[in-house]
């Protein structure tokens, strides 16, 4: 009756951004959340999940966490997952980790396996003789 959360995927929240149809902005965007496209964006954009709709352009760089194409891009991607639907239209390097691609999707340029971070971790249980200094 209800599924485990642990096997699911990390879902987009409510779309929080639009860009209307027949709108066209121009800059560099960071958003926060869920944002749809559906006009046309010049610049590059940052954010968490980007939605591009059938009617939708993109021509600028994208970094997200995930992203969603069924319209045109049209520079770099950089996400953790992209889905480029059927009638989407990609033409640049994608990084990535995990990529779909539908039947009547379009890709023109070069995909590479976006690899994990290190990140540094402080251990602060090491003693100060641990750490190479003297306690007084």
């Amino acid at each position: 009756m209800f599924s485990s959360s642990s096997n699911k995927k990390e879902t987009p929240e409510a779309i929080t951004t639009i860009l209307g149809e027949g709108t066209e902005v121009t800059g560099d965007l960071v958003f926060k959340g869920s944002m749809r496209i559906d006009g046309q964006f010049d610049g590059n954009l940052t954010g968490d999940h980007l939605i591009i709709s059938a009617s939708g352009k993109v021509v600028g760089d994208v970094s997200a966490k995930s992203c969603i194409c069924h319209g045109q891009v049209t520079g770099n991607l950089s996400v953790d997952e992209l889905q480029v639907k059927k009638g989407g239209n990609v033409d640049g390097t994608i990084t990535t980790r995990d990529l779909s691609v539908e039947s009547g999707a379009f890709l023109d340029g070069e995909v590479k396996l976006k690899k994990k971070e290190l990140h540094v971790v402080d251990d602060k249980t090491k003693t100060a003789k641990d750490k190479g200094t003297v306690a007084k």
